[in-house]
């Protein structure tokens, strides 16, 4: 009976960890980023900070969700309903994918 019950809360504990790991999507994009444009060589535009929920830009947080397919990373301000395409490249840069600004702006990783 005691064995029984040990088995049952061991799988139990072993399903909750598989059912954790097959949600858990990982965010490439959290942390902090430099935006710069080649038009501008060495000038910071401002800085982005992508949380869990948030994003602040140029001093403003606002609550987000993302969609995220691989170093694809759609970021979707909530009440805008307008997302914001990132792309994260290998060497710690992103290219922000917008009509606006036709690709030509980067983010740039911060180091905490």
């Amino acid at each position: 009976m005691v064995r029984r019950i040990g088995m049952t809360v061991l799988l139990a504990a072993a399903g909750a960890m598989l059912a954790s790991c097959a949600s858990f999507e990982p965010n490439p994009l959290l942390g902090r980023w430099a935006m710069a444009s080649p038009l501008a060589p060495g000038l910071v535009l401002g800085t982005y900070e992508f949380r869990r929920y948030t994003m602040t830009a140029f001093g403003v947080t606002q609550d987000v969700e993302y969609s995220v397919d691989g170093n694809n990373v759609l970021v979707i301000p909530e009440g805008i309903g307008i997302g914001i395409e990132v792309t994260i490249d290998e060497d710690g840069k992103a290219r922000l994918n917008d009509p606006v600004t036709g690709g030509l702006l980067t983010l740039r990783r911060l180091r905490s």
